[in-house]
């Protein structure tokens, strides 16, 4: 692909800030789209004391060391358990396993199937756009 090629080009030769404030403009594009994603792959458990719960907990950070990063997340503090699987435990005794949902992962998919292309030639659109 030839316009990654071209980011990553800009990015070993260094940002000014202007380039720096476009860069994380459409990363923090990318990062909601992302959650966006997550959310949509995330069940939501209807007879649970807090439905819709999971799903709520999903957020994005963007950070900026050496090169810019998109953290996807999740606090809720069982999020890891349905997203990778999990055994069931009664006394001791495993009875059972819930398969993983794998949330993330297929979210973090879709993004680059449907909308990781653009995004990344929409950036380089900006940056280009700038330096006229």
């Amino acid at each position: 692909m030839r316009s990654l090629e071209d980011l990553e080009a800009m990015f070993a030769a260094g940002m000014t800030s202007w380039q720096k404030t476009i860069v994380m403009r459409h990363a923090r594009i990318m990062g909601l789209k992302l959650v966006r994603e997550a959310k949509r792959r995330t069940p939501v458990g209807k007879d649970t004391p807090a439905p819709g719960n999971l799903r709520r907990h999903w957020f994005f950070r963007v950070e900026e060391s050496g090169g810019v990063r998109i953290w996807v997340l999740n606090d809720a503090e069982y999020a890891a358990y349905v997203n990778n699987g999990h055994r069931i435990v009664r006394g001791g005794h495993t009875v059972g396993f819930v398969p993983a949902k794998h949330m993330l992962e297929k979210a973090v998919e879709e993004y680059r199937e449907t909308h990781m292309k653009q995004d990344v030639a929409d950036m380089l659109e900006d940056l280009r756009r700038a330096m006229r």
